[in-house]
């Protein structure tokens, strides 16, 4: 039996990842939805998936929520400029607990990119190479859900803010992303 765990579980990508182990057939007994905020994740508990606390500012609680996980999808933190330490502390307990495999949601060309975001990613990316932790990167692009979210404004505008001329995204839906990260793991 494999125990997953998945971080940031109550989050628009971390819900439909926990989903679609579910729907692979993953027992509910052998998911574990970390969130900084168990109470939002009680839909999850009643399915049987186990919640745990697991807060990236707060490493104290990453050790015990990640106890016992064989593979973790770890879901990169929202918070710009303060996910160099909150990605350390996720992969420091990682390694602490023995997880046998990270999947960690990085960023495109987080090693060359010029995106403001990438510097953050790389460092993450690094810390798990260092860690001897085995993992996979996954280098996700634009959600394309960043750009249906704002219909309404895009309308009243009459404008769409994005790439233009020879600038290209690459983007696709979340739940595309999801079912990525799950096989990977």
């Amino acid at each position: 039996m494999t125990t997953y765990a998945v971080t940031a579980a109550t989050g628009h990508l971390g819900r439909l990842a926990v989903a679609e182990l579910l729907r692979r057939g993953v027992p509910a007994s052998d998911v574990v939805a970390v969130a900084r905020n168990p109470e939002k994740a009680a839909d999850l508990a009643e399915q049987g998936v186990t919640v745990r606390e697991g807060d990236y500012s707060q490493p104290e609680t990453l050790a015990t929520a990640l106890a016992g996980v064989d593979r973790l999808l770890f879901i990169s933190g929202s918070e710009a400029g303060q996910r160099v330490p909150q990605h350390l502390a996720v992969v420091e307990a990682a390694k602490a607990a023995g997880v046998g495999r990270v999947a960690y949601t990085s960023i495109l060309k987080a090693d060359t990119a010029a995106n403001p975001l990438a510097p953050e990613h790389k460092a993450t990316e690094e810390a798990l190479r260092a860690s001897g932790v085995p993992f996979t990167l996954l280098r996700n692009g634009w959600y394309l859900e960043n750009y249906t979210a704002q219909l309404g404004q895009y309308l009243e505008r009459g404008e769409i803010l994005g790439a233009a001329g020879t600038g290209r995204v690459a983007g696709a839906a979340r739940a595309d992303y999801a079912a990525a990260a799950v096989e990977a793991l």
